[in-house]
C-alpha cells in the first residue's frame, strides 16, 4: 500500500512511481529496497531508511519496555530478510506491516533523532547549544550576568549553569558561603558527586595529603587533570573558602579553541597528536594510575574533537614512540604547547572565597599562579557521564 496524504510522501527505492510526484526529484531504483520519506516537518529533505533497521528499532510493547526504556526483542529473533508488506504515512506517523505479521508505527520527528541520516538532516535546525570557543579578549567581553548561589533551586538558574558550561566551558556562582558545607551543597546541588583517590570533596591547600604537582604553591601550567585515568572526571569545581596572602590567581585556557588554532597553523602536528599515543601516569604510597590515549581525542562517530589531554606534570616515560621517532614527537608536542601559552589564549582571574567555579576538563585547561600565605581550595570532581546526563535533562546536548 502506498499513502500520499496531503504533503506527506512514502515510497520505496525499487518503485519508479516516484516520478509521478513532482515536489520530489526522481530517484533510480534502489535493490536494497530502502523506504523513503518525506513529510512537513522536513521540508524538501528525504530520509532513506532500511527495513531491517526499523523493524528492530519497533517501539511496540512486545519489542520495547516504554516504561525502563530498553529493548525486549531478542537479537536472534530479528529476521534478517524481513520486508514491509505495506507501509503508510499519516502526517507525521509511520506506519508498517511487516511480512512476518509484525506491525509498528513510527514519528517522523523520532526517526529524525536516531538515524544517522536523520541527525545530519536536521543539524540546521537544532536548537541545543553550540559551543563558543574564546581567548581572553571574548571571555572578558562576554559580561555574563551573575548566577547566585541563593537562586540555585530555581530550575531554570540551574539550567543557566548547565548551559554555560556546555557553551564557554565554565561557569561562576556568586555568594557560595565560604565553608565546606557551603561548597558541597552547591555541589550537590550540580549533580552527584564523584567518588575518587582524592575523596568526593577535597581539600587542597591545608595539608600535602597527595603527591601532586598542585598541593604545592608554585607556579602551575594550564593543564587537563586526571591525563593519568583510563576516563579522566569530566567535570571539576574550584572553590576558594580562605585566602589570606599574595598570588595565587587563578588561569583558564580553552583547549578546543587552542587546538583549532594548531589545526590552522600547524595541521600535521594538529593530525599527530590525534593519531599517537603515549603514556600519562600518577604514583604515591598505595596508588599507581596510568592511560594511555592521544592528546588529542575525537569522537569515533562525527570525528569532532571530543577532548584534550594536555598535562606536562603528568607524563610518564615515553615508552610508546620508537626512538627514531622521537624528534618528530616533540616537536608537534611543543608546538601545541607554544599555542596553549600564547598570551591572548590566557584568561586569568582572582578566585576568592565566595565563587565557586565549575568548568569542563575535557575543554578547558587551568592553572594557577604561584602564591604565598594561607590558600585553602575545596572542589569535588563530576564524571563525563553524570554531568552530561543532567544536561540532556536539560535539552542542552
Amino acid at each position: 500500500m502506498l499513502s500520499n496524504v496531503k504533503h506527506s510522501f512514502l515510497t520505496r527505492h525499487h518503485l519508479s512511481s516516484a516520478s509521478s510526484f513532482p515536489h520530489i526529484p526522481t530517484s533510480s531504483p534502489d535493490t536494497n529496497g530502502f523506504l523513503k520519506v518525506q513529510s512537513p516537518s522536513m521540508g524538501e529533505n528525504v530520509l532513506r531508511l532500511s527495513p531491517l533497521w526499523l523493524r528492530d528499532h519497533c517501539r511496540c510493547s512486545e519489542c520495547f519496555n516504554s516504561t525502563t526504556f530498553q529493548r525486549n526483542l531478542d537479537i536472534l529473533e530479528l529476521p534478517s530478510n524481513v520486508e514491509a508488506k505495506s507501509y503508510n504515512l499519516n502526517g507525521e506517523m509511520l506506519e508498517i506491516q511487516w511480512s512476518d505479521g509484525h506491525q509498528s508505527s513510527f514519528e517522523v520527528p523520532w526517526l529524525l533523532n536516531n538515524t544517522h541520516e536523520g541527525k545530519l538532516l536536521s543539524q540546521k535546525n537544532d536548537q541545543k547549544v553550540e559551543k563558543t570557543l574564546w581567548d581572553r579578549s571574548i571571555v572578558e567581553e562576554l559580561k555574563l550576568t551573575p548566577i547566585f548561589n541563593d537562586e540555585m533551586q530555581d530550575e531554570n538558574v540551574l539550567k543557566e549553569v548547565f548551559r554555560r558550561v556546555v557553551k564557554y566551558g565554565f561557569a561562576k556562582i556568586e555568594r557560595v558561603p565560604p565553608t565546606v558545607e557551603g561548597t558541597q551543597r552547591v555541589c550537590q546541588q550540580i549533580t552527584r558527586l564523584s567518588n575518587t583517590f582524592f575523596g568526593s570533596l577535597w581539600e587542597n591547600g591545608t595539608h600535602f595529603d597527595h603527591k601532586d604537582t598542585g598541593y604545592l604553591n608554585g607556579f602551575l601550567e594550564a593543564h587537563n587533570d586526571n591525563t593519568y585515568f583510563t576516563e579522566a572526571q569530566g567535570l571539576m569545581v574550584f572553590h576558594c573558602t580562605e585566602f589570606n596572602g599574595v598570588g595565587g590567581e587563578s588561569l583558564l585556557v580553552d583547549g578546543f579553541h587552542a587546538a583549532e588554532q594548531l589545526n590552522r597553523l600547524d595541521p600535521e602536528a594538529y593530525q599527530y597528536l590525534s593519531n599517537t599515543v603515549h603514556h600519562s601516569e600518577y604514583i604515591e604510597p598505595g596508588e599507581h594510575f596510568e592511560a594511555v590515549g592521544p592528546i588529542l581525542r575525537h569522537d569515533p562517530v562525527n570525528r569532532q574533537l571530543e577532548q584534550i589531554r594536555f598535562n606536562i606534570y603528568d607524563r610518564a616515560a615515553l615508552s610508546t614512540i620508537a626512538q627514531t621517532d622521537v624528534e618528530q614527537y616533540y616537536r608537534h608536542l611543543k608546538s601545541l604547547a607554544s599555542v596553549v601559552k600564547r598570551k591572548e589564549n590566557e584568561y586569568w582571574f582572582s578566585l576568592r572565597p565566595g565563587t565557586v567555579l565549575v568548568f569542563d576538563n575535557w575543554r578547558l585547561l587551568h592553572g594557577r599562579a604561584a602564591y604565598e600565605g594561607k590558600r585553602v581550595i575545596n572542589g569535588c570532581y563530576f564524571t563525563r557521564s553524570d554531568f552530561m546526563s543532567r544536561a540532556r535533562h536539560f535539552k542542552l546536548v
